[in-house]
């Protein structure tokens, strides 16, 4: 990922509504469908500039990792002090096993999707589970997802598939951000019309629409509480060793 992006993360994760809804949801499915002792140790891996990291710390003993210098200069700003420059292979407490791993929009940057998930499943305790968030429908590629350096996107089997071959099976696999789903399709077929090759998707929007923005999407871990969601423009898995 461009370094530029992590300071515009840093920048903007406590108040984009994206973000601020996808930590409210992750935090919910944590507290809900895991149900983590409050002390258990999880692992975030690919934490960026530290804003999920640094929600998990104020709970957990928290340890994060991310191949970017400037992303763990950043966590330090956040004064995250368990932030490593590292891939989870090269992880500098290799004696530590974890209740939680996360891999919160990660696996789509990585060539080997397989083998990041088969390290992470080396790295839970007995019991343990992988909380794993990724953007969903190859064919809703954007020019986002080129700024971002994605390999891919998945789709619900897709997803399925690759944890299955890293020895890892869901206890929970849904769809997410469903409810702004036809806003965001419509949004995309006109910007594809016209060829744009902007992304305006980190661009914080007034603050009255940031607002409505954060209160829809995050309204949806009352639905993710209850069944998984049929389609959005994401997925979210909890799945645990086989």
């Amino acid at each position: 990922m461009e370094e530029q992006l992590y300071r515009t993360f840093y920048e903007i994760e406590q108040k984009h509504w994206w973000f601020v809804a996808r930590q409210r949801i992750v935090e919910d499915l944590i507290r809900r469908r895991i149900g983590l002792a409050p002390g258990s140790q999880v692992l975030d891996v690919g934490c960026g500039t530290g804003a999920i990291l640094s929600m998990l710390s104020k709970q957990f003993e928290a340890y994060g990792t991310d191949t970017s210098p400037l992303a763990i200069e950043l966590c330090g700003k956040r004064g995250l002090k368990n932030a490593f420059q590292c891939t989870l292979e090269s992880f500098p407490r290799p004696d530590l096993r974890f209740n939680l791993i996360t891999l919160l929009d990660v696996i789509e940057h990585i060539d080997d999707d397989l083998a990041v998930l088969q390290q992470a499943r080396g790295y839970l305790k007995d019991g343990g589970s992988v909380l794993i968030t990724v953007p969903a429908y190859q064919w809703l590629w954007s020019r986002h997802d080129d700024l971002n350096h994605h390999k891919r996107r998945y789709t619900k089997a897709g997803l399925a598939g690759v944890l299955d071959r890293a020895g890892l099976q869901p206890a929970f696999l849904s769809y997410y951000n469903t409810l702004l789903f036809p806003a965001a399709l419509a949004g995309r077929m006109i910007q594809k019309a016209g060829g744009s090759t902007s992304d305006t998707t980190l661009t914080i929007p007034p603050s009255p629409l940031n607002a409505l923005l954060t209160s829809v999407f995050s309204s949806e871990r009352h639905l993710l509480g209850m069944s998984p969601l049929p389609f959005g423009l994401s997925l979210v898995a909890i799945a645990k060793p086989d």
